[in-house]
């Protein structure tokens, strides 16, 4: 796990928190609308600095979530004053604080001085996590921030760009190199469909699934013929296996899929080695999460108050299965949740 706690002040809708929200190698995060869902996965996103890339384009961290709003401004509550977040990794505080204008008026690490960070950029990580970034395929340090952290939000232009960005040959070469193209296929898609396929070719303007035919001839279909879903999973998926970052953080999870790759790709993200924390308000979601059971996994409960005050109450999968099994009518699970 890399980041075992998050507390936000003055971020985004939040003025505050009750209390930081504790973690798992598993979260789900449910609520109402503007509850704070979004808003806690765009923190996590902005990790370690806000300053680094995203790994799918040449933006910071930083922009790319304000391009998300209205602008740097609208990340600050009030859209003026400071913003701070602070996560804990490896029983570390790390601290950090920007202004409207997303110039970062500080960043610490507890028990950690600059000029040591500045040398070793990863010394306060643990061991286990220095070792999987040795193992890591980027050659930089840059390349290697860059790709801990993968944020897939819940915006229409980002999923097209991401499209877009599969088709170029660089994307495409890091793709089909480690063998992502392939994986996808066999331990995702064919899951979800009644056809078989081999792989999924990441050219533009359109991906394409290759169907082996009983005379020997291959057949190449649109993967968007497959379906929305399937579709927007196929390209989620090939960049996440092929960047294989610490953590995945994914808003608004269910978008269009069917309960069936719902239920596949939990159980394809819960046998990977990374954090995963999603938002949803799907009910599919969540009984599928029963149904998968990943380890170590959790629901937290967001409420937000007319003080713009986060709470939060955190439930087992047991307590969770529990709450499904009731009588309560499935539409009203908000409800259920006592939120």
């Amino acid at each position: 796990m890399l980041i075992e706690s998050i507390n936000l002040r003055e971020f985004r809708g939040i003025l505050r928190c009750e209390k930081s929200l504790n973690l798992s190698d598993f979260t789900v995060l449910v609520g109402r609308n503007n509850s704070g869902k979004s808003s806690i996965l765009e923190a996590l996103a902005l990790f370690p600095k806000p300053e680094y890339q995203v790994p799918y384009s040449g933006q910071s961290r930083l922009e790319f979530v304000a391009s998300l709003h209205a602008g740097r401004s609208s990340l600050v509550y009030g859209y003026s004053g400071y913003a701070s977040v602070e996560y804990m990794v490896d029983g570390k505080r790390w601290n950090l604080q920007f202004d409207e204008s997303g110039r970062t008026t500080e960043f610490a690490i507890e028990n950690y001085d600059s000029q040591t960070l500045q040398t070793d950029p990863f010394s306060c990580i643990g061991r286990e996590l220095r070792d999987r970034l040795a193992q890591t395929r980027p050659p930089s340090v840059g390349e290697k921030i860059s790709r801990m952290v993968f944020f897939i939000p819940n915006d229409t232009s980002f999923m097209n760009e991401l499209a877009r960005l599969t088709g170029e040959e660089k994307s495409r070469d890091m793709i089909t190199k480690g063998g992502a193209h392939a994986r996808i296929a066999k331990e995702l898609i064919n899951k979800c469909v009644d056809d078989k396929y081999t792989e999924i070719l990441p050219f533009s303007p359109q991906l394409r699934v290759r169907k082996e035919r009983v005379d020997g001839q291959p057949l190449y279909i649109n993967v968007k013929d497959l379906g929305d879903g399937v579709e927007k999973v196929a390209i989620a998926t090939l960049w996440l296996d092929a960047i294989d970052p610490f953590l995945v953080l994914w808003d608004d999870f269910e978008g269009s899929a069917h309960p069936t790759l719902i239920r596949e790709l939990l159980r394809w993200l819960s046998n990977k080695k990374w954090q995963v924390i999603l938002s949803t308000h799907s009910i599919d979601v969540l009984s599928s999460l029963t149904e998968v059971g990943p380890k170590e996994a959790r629901v937290i409960q967001l409420k937000k108050t007319n003080e713009d005050i986060l709470y939060h109450e955190i439930l087992t999968i047991d307590e969770l299965e529990d709450i499904l099994d009731s009588s309560q009518d499935p539409r009203m699970i908000v409800d259920s949740l006592k939120l």
